[in-house]
């Protein structure tokens, strides 16, 4: 007797605890989604010129990221329901007790009324009355509903590449006409950088006889750009070089003329510039030479 109520108890309780969720309904979402894939990054050097014509010249660095976007309209289907919870029987069993003459007094007032008392009226008191004399199912509840994806279908909408540009500030360009030769420039926070081919101390300045200068990013180890360099623009760099060289072997105030002249004949002006100022705030004495020399 005691090992028949025993497995009784133990079937009730097992009864409790393996309940079904109580299925709502399905509910359709449609949202946009947005696929990125990363095509590739360059390190991109760009001038105001693609062939330099003076002393010097700005170039600015930047990354170049080409990111592919795939745009799809995502329609997830899902399903809403009421988890089962067993100790909810304790007082939902005696609730569908309670209610089940109402359903059947509803039923028969809805036929006997030809409708005017609403069969979804009395259809619902019927549900909610079966369902909590049924151990196996909780009433539903909208409080503590739950959704569990139950289809995904994602349909592509559009697709194409996006660029983003951005300014690389802080890094170090070695520049470097051939093999043997090498200097570097650091850029500024904008991305910009000087690069200086020739300036007031020639010593300072490496002699080019290169057609191009290549231009590598030192913290990647890539090359960012190839620049050529016109025959013109070499020729007059060897000369102005050695008219200022000429000028260093012997200074005067008249020979610093002379270097002057030649260089603004180059088109050097901005050098010709800086290197009068230069001498003359360093040599007062070469002034009366000087001034004698240019006119």
């Amino acid at each position: 007797m005691k090992k028949s109520l025993f497995s009784a108890g133990s079937a009730a309780a097992l009864l409790l605890l393996a309940g079904c969720a109580n299925h709502l309904e399905d509910v359709t979402k449609e949202t946009p989604e947005n696929i990125r894939t990363v095509l590739g990054t360059q390190y991109v050097l760009t001038m105001d010129k693609e062939i330099p014509d003076g002393a010097s010249f700005k170039v600015t660095l930047e990354q170049v990221e080409n990111t592919k976007v795939e745009v799809n309209q995502v329609r997830k289907i899902s399903a809403r329901y009421t988890p089962y919870e067993g100790w909810r029987e304790s007082y939902e069993f005696l609730a569908g007790l309670g209610l089940f003459p109402v359903a059947v007094v509803s039923n028969v007032v809805s036929v006997f009324s030809f409708g005017m008392f609403p069969f979804s009226w009395s259809a619902e008191v019927t549900k909610l009355s079966f369902d909590g004399m049924n151990p196996c199912m909780n009433f539903e509840s909208e409080e503590r509903v739950e959704e569990i994806p139950v289809k995904v279908e994602p349909t592509r909408v559009d697709s194409y590449t996006e660029t983003k540009r951005l300014p690389l500030g802080n890094e170090t360009l070695i520049v470097r006409p051939d093999s043997d030769t090498s200097w570097k420039v650091r850029t500024n926070q904008f991305g910009q950088a000087e690069i200086v081919l020739l300036s007031i101390d020639p010593e300072k300045s490496a002699a080019l006889d290169s057609r191009h200068l290549d231009i590598y990013l030192e913290s990647k180890n890539v090359k960012c750009k190839s620049i050529p360099m016109s025959r013109r623009l070499l020729s007059r760099l060897s000369q102005a070089r050695q008219a200022m060289l000429k000028y260093f072997a012997a200074p005067s105030g008249a020979a610093l003329a002379g270097c002057i002249k030649q260089l603004e004949s180059l088109s050097f002006e901005t050098l010709a510039f800086q290197l009068e100022e230069t001498e003359l705030k360093k040599h007062p004495d070469f002034r009366a030479g000087f001034d004698q020399a240019v006119k």
